[in-house]
């Protein structure tokens, strides 16, 4: 195992009892180094997705604020051609009652 991982010249400068003690801990190392890059990866993709939680939030909430003030828009035009609609029905409904009237002479 030590042969694999550490070259010759260095393994028979230390020895095997050395080597081994090298070996270990550079994996100690490691594993603590992993360690602390996963939890840093971790905590930057944390704060960026927060980051972007809430600027996309924002775009919602910026987008629903101008789907209200459309839909009011639309409510208020609505209302105004109903209101047209009905009164050219009721002046129509009218003008056919008056040309009843006056055709059946009452």
């Amino acid at each position: 195992m030590p042969g694999s991982r550490v070259p010759a010249a260095l393994r028979a400068r230390l020895g095997d009892e050395a080597t081994f003690g090298l070996i270990e801990l550079l994996d100690t190392e490691q594993k603590a180094w992993s360690a602390q890059v996963l939890d840093l990866a971790g905590n930057r993709f944390e704060r960026r997705l927060t980051e972007e939680l809430s600027s996309l939030r924002v775009e919602v909430r910026d987008g629903m604020a101008s789907v209200r003030q459309e839909l009011a828009t639309t409510r208020v035009e609505f209302v105004k051609w109903s209101f047209l609609f009905w009164a050219g029905e009721i002046a129509a409904l009218a003008g056919v009652v008056g040309a009843m009237f006056k055709l059946t002479g009452r």
